[in-house]
């Protein structure tokens, strides 16, 4: 029997689509078990069994869609096998799944076909001809699981997919370490160039949903915000829920940002005050490091590049309270390819004689979160001072 999760809208606020998941009952009346059709079959046998049980689940789930005149979408998961079953086992373009849409009035640009991470025997060309088949047919495409398994890279090129779900241990240990924060941020970009939305699934917390949403998910999901039932959940009962986690979010957000913003005027007051000397000595420039490192402890790295980005000073890092050490290995390497140094130009460009700062990163050797604060000194020389954000 079907149960459907119900998927809310950061956009709109409420309950725009439901996920049909393929349920098993306790005795108790307890709902258990993953959806039937995401287990691994082991025979033949076992695969056309599984593929009866999908296809009848998929059935019941249209019609209790159209009996209760749902408005939003519904989210079907479907293995890579079974969207290939569908397009191999059809006549011409008369596919399975759209016969049964058309059967209960159901457009199928209300249909999400949710692709499961789990892998196919056939090769991932097959997969996209079968999805490009489906899409021509009005059917919306996401992306299962992303971040767990396996990398979904190839998937996400080869299918561009309408909606990447990402995965609800990528998203949980993105609360506990940095580098899975990176990977969501990555994501977010990638969504961005593929024109595909973000939906993130599995959430059971406040934290998971601020994080889900400063991430950039449009959709989000999970028992956090409504469990699985054999129901669709309306609309107005929905009213209010999400928005009160939003209003907490934005909060969250603007504090973020005024304590940023308060850090690094306190950090440009410093540095205006400076003045920076530099010394040409055949290719290598020279300055008073210790005079820079003394204005803040925060102050953590310090090096001068020319106009294209290549290393012209020493390369100085802070080893204690009051002490910095002198690094030459990196004279003459070119930096420009860092996400900052050319956002430090275009700066430049509107101000050259202000200094500009860098969004934050997390620098992994350090463990800590840092922005470069950057300016255009004379010789078209640019200097760039690694800053650590204290921590909040």
């Amino acid at each position: 029997m079907p149960y459907f999760q119900p998927i809310f809208s950061v956009e709109d606020q409420t309950v725009v689509a439901h996920e049909s998941l393929g349920r098993g009952i306790s005795s108790n009346g307890d709902v258990y078990g993953i959806p039937i059709f995401l287990q691994t079959p082991q025979t033949e046998e076992e695969q056309d069994q599984l593929l009866r049980i999908d296809s009848l689940l998929t059935e019941k789930a249209f019609l209790q869609f159209a009996n209760t005149k749902q408005k939003g979408y519904l989210f079907l998961n479907m293995t890579p096998d079974r969207i290939l079953h569908e397009v191999e086992h059809s006549d011409g373009i008369n596919f399975p799944i759209v016969q049964k849409a058309k059967h209960y009035g159901i457009d199928t640009s209300r249909i999400y076909l949710e692709i499961t991470e789990r892998t196919s025997k056939r090769g991932i060309d097959a997969l996209t001809t079968a999805v490009e088949f489906l899409k021509e047919q009005g059917f919306l495409i996401a992306l299962d699981d992303v971040g767990s398994e396996s990398s979904n890279l190839e998937r996400l090129g080869a299918l561009k997919p309408d909606m990447i779900k990402v995965d609800l241990n990528l998203l949980k240990r993105s609360i506990k370490s940095r580098e899975f924060q990176s990977i969501l941020e990555y994501l977010k970009d990638i969504s961005l160039g593929l024109g595909s939305d973000l939906l993130f699934e599995g959430i059971e917390n406040e934290e998971e949903l601020h994080r889900a949403v400063d991430s950039g998910a449009r959709f989000l999901q999970g028992y956090f915000l409504g469990r699985p039932k054999p129901h669709f959940l309306n609309p107005n009962d929905s009213d209010g829920l999400l928005k009160p986690h939003l209003d907490s979010f934005h909060q969250m957000k603007r504090k973020q940002i005024s304590s940023d913003l308060v850090f690094e005027d306190s950090i440009k007051n410093i540095l205006e005050k400076l003045v920076i000397p530099t010394k040409t000595i055949g290719k290598r420039v020279l300055i008073d490091a210790n005079s820079i490192f003394k204005q803040s402890s925060s102050i953590q790295r310090v090096y001068i590049t020319d106009w294209d980005g290549t290393q012209v000073s020493s390369y100085y890092e802070r080893n204690g309270e009051s002490s910095f050490r002198e690094n030459n290995s990196n004279l003459h390497k070119n930096w420009s390819y860092l996400p900052f140094f050319y956002k430090h130009v275009k700066q430049a460009f509107r101000n050259s004689s202000a200094w500009q700062v860098s969004e934050p990163y997390w620098d992994k050797s350090m463990n800590q979160k840092l922005v470069v604060f950057s300016k255009i000194l004379e010789g078209q020389l640019s200097i760039f001072i690694d800053v650590s954000i204290p921590k909040t």
